[in-house]
């Protein structure tokens, strides 16, 4: 189904639900946030926190706003979670987000050379991975990382994501994620940036409590995408 809204009298941003082919067969559940221009145009993977689903990018805005500044974004249910169901399993969740990617840059609309992910608490972790799977991404955005969130781990991971700019972004109160996200940023390549606010709480939830938080990540894809 494709629904059509206007954002602030910008554009016209298509909503398509759909479904794509993930590892093991399974069908990942997807949500297609585009314009009717299909002139390719940087892509951005959006993944949600744990126990959460692909409607908070609805929620908080963000995926409108994307696409109001140009993107085309795809947001999905990660394995164990929302309509795309089945038992939670993180390596197999990890070659479904390898075959979305891959997926989404083979899109007419998509320019495959200028493509993103971010995510939330496991989001990010996840997102990182992908990162570091699929070389072709241009940067990655966690929001709240952890070192080891339920056995999908970073640290080790994040040396192979090498000088590609990478954004992370965490809360002081929120102990485990900051502590993570400085550890993560001591370990990353040069162009690594983190951002750190005060009570802006943890994951996806720092977009509506930070409202300064969404215009930094405009910001940084459009000088690093």
């Amino acid at each position: 189904a494709t629904a059509v809204s206007t954002v602030a009298g910008k554009s016209v941003v298509q909503t398509t639900d759909l479904t794509i082919p993930g590892a093991a067969d399974l069908p990942i559940a997807a949500t297609l946030y585009n314009t009717n221009d299909t002139t390719p145009r940087p892509g951005i993977i959006l993944l949600h926190m744990l126990n959460g689903n692909r409607q908070v990018w609805a929620h908080n805005g963000l995926a409108e706003e994307l696409v109001a500044n140009g993107y085309v974004v795809l947001a999905l249910d990660m394995r164990g979670h929302g309509e795309t169901g089945a038992e939670r399993d993180w390596q197999l969740a990890r070659e479904d987000l390898r075959l979305v990617w891959q997926w989404f840059a083979d899109r007419d609309d998509v320019d495959a050379q200028k493509t993103a992910v971010m995510g939330g608490s496991i989001g990010a972790n996840m997102a990182l991975l992908l990162g570091v799977d699929e070389t072709a991404v241009n940067t990655v955005i966690l929001l709240s990382p952890g070192s080891d969130y339920m056995g999908v781990k970073t640290n080790g991971e994040i040396a192979a994501f090498a000088e590609r700019p990478l954004l992370i972004v965490a809360s002081q109160e929120d102990s485990y994620a900051a502590t993570s996200s400085q550890t993560l940023f001591d370990l990353a390549g040069a162009n690594a940036q983190l951002e750190m606010y005060t009570n802006a709480g943890h994951g996806t939830n720092m977009l509506t409590a930070e409202p300064e938080l969404t215009e930094l990540i405009l910001e940084w894809l459009a000088e690093h995408v």
